[in-house]
């Protein structure tokens, strides 16, 4: 039987992984969440490993895409 973590892994994206699936270093990942730009992370354990699923992913995402669309304007 797998242990918790493993079983945490498996259904979600850590931060690390998260990030890059939005093309984001750790600490433009990091910023991001820390000024409330990106929502909270879906689940926190008890260590302070954060997890993300997939539907967290395209909310950040339509964030991104928003915050891009909004810099192209006003250039």
């Amino acid at each position: 039987m797998p242990n918790r973590k493993l079983e945490l892994t498996l259904k979600y994206l850590t931060a690390p992984q998260a990030g890059k699936r939005l093309g984001l270093s750790r600490f433009q990942f990091d910023m991001r969440l820390n000024r409330g730009i990106f929502p909270r992370p879906t689940f926190t354990d008890v260590t302070g490993v954060r997890y993300f699923d997939e539907s967290w992913v395209s909310v950040a995402r339509a964030i991104l895409d928003a915050s891009i669309q909004s810099e192209a304007v006003r250039h």
